[in-house]
């Protein structure tokens, strides 16, 4: 007997009471709950994960040594071995075991044994499995039977109830039994219920016929004193109550519930609302008094069933209709089935574990019954390559049911990808239809940002799948609470880097944190160049781990900041920043690659070329094709470091060499003389240029030092000039802001020749210091420090 990954299985054996079990993939939700299972016992029990978790640090806080990752070494001298179904032979620990020849068994296995002393209620079925286990349980304590629980999902219930474990001191035990890999065919069931029967699993059962087997094998389990329960309304199960009779059947034929008239037990729908759902069960065997009205406070046909299904075990149990209805009517449910995990901005999110077609279509009629007139925004995470393969159609006619989709990755689980096999099929297929409005985000942790824009005040978002979609919840509405400014929020303040401008950039972030508003704003220093923070910084290694800022305000000048390179590490974070984002930084910062653009605009820039070394074959070039005088200066570079003016040709190899120490490429343009400006641009949607800067450097020339030594330049705001020239610089700025794809704030630095302006670069993160352009434009138009701050950050936050 074997694992479904191929690991060899113990048979036949039985462990003593003294047995010390260790629990491979212990931070699992069935394998977590088994190891505080064997701990309540009394029995030994360690486990190891491939990574950190709260499950694990719960387990810990319990006494059981609960690790990461795996690692034999860390063992111990355990007796038995159970392994996950996700665990695969190449497992250190598990090779550890072979080694030492310890019995093997998987999860169901080991839970087989821990129920062997007890009455087992085993509910399978496609879908709702979890509901109905948690809604048979709730009747079951309701009745004072004190029932073991175990269940696929956490129940918001208090102790006995562990999440998905409850404890009890009877000989009840009501327990989720999955088809999957077959692993419900360990159990001995008292009373067997299925829900249902669809297509799924079929990367193990191969065909739907080998499925019905299965369940019709699990059928046959159940003793001739037990109870076979099944939902008549399921055309598969009616196909596996066929095959069950040719096998040989079962002492008793099965009991039939629903909402069809041929059940032996069967809902009638009353009422529904946005609240519950109200229905009337009829039955002939049991109810020989008044009908029962049953109020449940969910939605939808499938939970009639699912509760119908409680009901029918309830009642062979011979619990009271009065305490069933008293029980149903209080039913707080499992998570992720429905559940609103948070509001902000008018938006309603909730996490919904449907990741089949039948099931997605069901949520979604229940969100349609709770929510009515209001659009229902998907975001789904499709579970499984091979589900997603089978289901390929199913799941593009489902999902078309609601008003926006957002389709991200694949969630593989024990899989490895299958060529050929990609989330992007559904998205594919839903954009082929002319609704609904699709997008395809394959990096889950991108999905606020994307989706962001596209969400409308009483929207509801429904995150849905059965993988780690709901670690998106949080993130989500801590970007709409962003939005809407409904708490503090807190700005990461990136600067210094590893730049020449190293030191201009920790004036500007500094100077940042001092205009924030404490009461609006926590600032965080942020300085990428470091690995791990220091003094009172953040370092690279704290912003990938710990918990996200709200917004990110970049200051960083030069490479590394004003590239593109830490405006994609934010995407990849999905943090909002400030400024331009990856491709416009990229184009701004590339000086030649951005001229090409302003001449696609129709703007003039002066003749240039792109060089990479100083030999005489491009001496002779550039001799050949520019005049001079001529700047030299690096093509990707800033705040004029490397710059130098050429006015006779025996000065170009030293120009050259000093623009190449600072990039791997020199641009060498014509120098046009005349009056040099600044124009700065504010703002996302509609960009509006500030009044243009007149420069006059004290020293002729405007350096390094000419541009940041206070009293070294003269700034005059407006710049002396007619205003239909100031009027011209202002459309020019916002043309050559527009055409490299800015937003949020720029300055571009002209030079006006006659009446001519002549682009030469944008700066897509101007300086922020007491000496810098754009402050001192801002002011000269009205708006102070502390003010531009609150509107740069602001632009930031408009689409988020």
């Amino acid at each position: 007997m074997y694992s479904p990954t191929g690991i060899r299985l113990t048979t036949q054996r039985e462990p003593e009471p003294t047995t010390r079990f260790h629990l491979v993939g212990i931070g699992g939700a069935g394998m977590s709950a088994l190891a505080r299972w064997l701990h309540h016992k009394g029995i030994s029990v360690s486990g190891s994960d491939l990574v950190e978790s709260p499950t694990l640090e719960a387990l810990r806080t319990l006494g059981i040594d609960a690790y990461t990752p795996h690692d034999s070494t860390r063992m111990g001298q355990p007796d038995w071995l159970v392994v996950s179904d996700a665990i695969h032979p190449d497992n250190p620990e598990v090779i550890e075991a072979l080694r030492r020849d310890l019995p093997i068994w998987r999860r169901s296995q080991l839970l087989a044994w821990l129920l062997r002393d007890y009455k087992v209620i085993a509910i399978a079925g496609t879908h709702g499995k979890s509901t109905t286990t948690a809604m048979t349980a709730t009747i079951l304590e309701a009745a004072g039977y004190d029932p073991t629980v175990l269940i696929g999902a956490d129940v918001p219930m208090p102790p006995p109830w562990q999440g998905n474990l409850r404890l009890g001191n009877s000989e009840w035990a009501v327990v989720e039994a999955c088809e999957a890999y077959d692993s419900f065919l360990d159990l001995h069931p008292y009373i067997a219920l299925i829900t249902n029967i669809e297509a799924d699993h079929l990367d193990y059962h191969g065909t739907f016929d080998r499925l019905l087997k299965s369940f019709a094998n699990f059928a046959k389990r159940v003793p001739s004193e037990g109870y076979l329960i099944a939902c008549g309304d399921s055309p598969g199960v009616r196909q596996m109550a066929k095959l069950l009779h040719g096998m040989g059947g079962h002492e008793r034929p099965p009991i039939l519930y629903g909402l069809g008239a041929h059940n032996d037990l069967e809902a009638e729908i009353i009422e529904r609302t946005p609240t519950y759902t109200e229905f009337r069960v009829h039955n002939s065997h049991w109810l020989s008094d008044a009908e029962p009205i049953v109020r449940i406070p969910y939605l939808g046909e499938q939970n009639v069933q699912n509760a119908l299904g409680a009901i029918c075990i309830a009642l062979l149990l011979g619990v009271p209709t009065d305490t069933i209805v008293s029980a149903l009517a209080q039913f707080r449910g499992v998570k992720r089935r429905q559940e609103i995990v948070g509001e902000a901005m008018s938006i309603t999110l909730v996490d919904d574990y449907a990741h089949h077609p039948t099931e997605i279509r069901a949520a979604l009629s229940a969100l349609r019954q709770r929510f009515p007139n209001r659009r229902v925004v998907v975001v789904y995470q499709p579970h499984l390559y091979s589900r997603t393969r089978d289901q390929l159609h199913g799941l593009i006619d489902s999902l078309a049911m609601a008003d926006f989709v957002v389709v991200t990755d694949i969630y593989p689980a024990r899989e490895q990808p299958i060529p050929g096999v990609s989330a992007a099929l559904i998205a594919d297929g839903l954009l082929e239809r002319d609704t609904p409005p699709t997008l395809y985000v394959p990096v889950k942790e991108q999905i606020p940002q994307r989706l962001t824009p596209y969400l409308r005040p009483n929207d509801v978002v429904v995150l849905m799948g059965a993988g780690d979609i709901d670690k998106i919840a949080p993130l989500l509405l801590r970007r709409l609470e962003a939005r809407g400014q409904v708490r503090r929020l807190t700005v990461a303040v990136l600067m210094g880097g590893d730049s020449p401008e190293r030191d201009v950039s920790l004036l500007s972030g500094m100077r940042v944190i001092q205009a924030l508003d404490p009461v609006k704003y926590h600032a965080i220093p942020v300085d990428p160049s470091l690995r791990r923070g220091k003094e009172g910084f953040w370092g690279l290694e704290e912003l990938l781990t710990r918990e996200r800022p709200d917004v990110a305000f970049i200051a960083l000048h030069g490479k590394h900041g004003e590239d593109g390179s830490i405006q994609g590490l934010l995407e990849l974070l999905g943090i909002p920043y400030t400024g331009s984002g990856v491709l416009a930084s990229a184009l701004a910062m590339n000086k030649f690659a951005a001229k090409t653009l302003f001449r696609e605009a129709g703007l003039t820039t002066p003749e240039a070329l792109l060089v990479c070394d100083a030999d005489d074959m491009t001496l002779l070039r550039i001799q050949r094709r520019l005049q001079l005088p001529l700047m030299v200066k690096p093509n990707q570079g800033g705040s004029t470091l490397g710059a130098m003016r050429v006015f006779h040709w025996h000065e170009l190899p030293r120009a050259l060499h000093k623009a190449l120490a600072y990039d791997t490429a020199a641009l060498v343009e014509e120098l046009i003389q005349g009056i040099e400006v600044s124009v700065p641009v504010l703002g996302k949607r509609e960009p509006q240029a500030l009044p243009p800067v007149e420069i006059v450097p004290k020293g002729g020339y405007y350096d390094f030092q000419a541009k940041y030594v206070p009293g070294a330049t003269e700034e005059i705001v407006p710049a002396r000039l007619p205003q239909e020239i100031l009027h011209l610089l202002q459309e020019t700025a916002v043309a050559a802001h527009l055409a490299l794809g800015c937003a949020g704030m720029s300055r571009v630095d002209i030079i006006v020749r006659d009446t001519t302006p002549y682009v030469l670069e944008v700066n897509t993160i101007p300086g922020l210091t007491p000496t810098s352009l754009l402050p001192r434009s801002a002011e000269a138009a009205g708006i102070s420090f502390s003010e531009l701050i609150e509107r740069i950050l602001s632009d930031a936050l408009e689409g988020v």
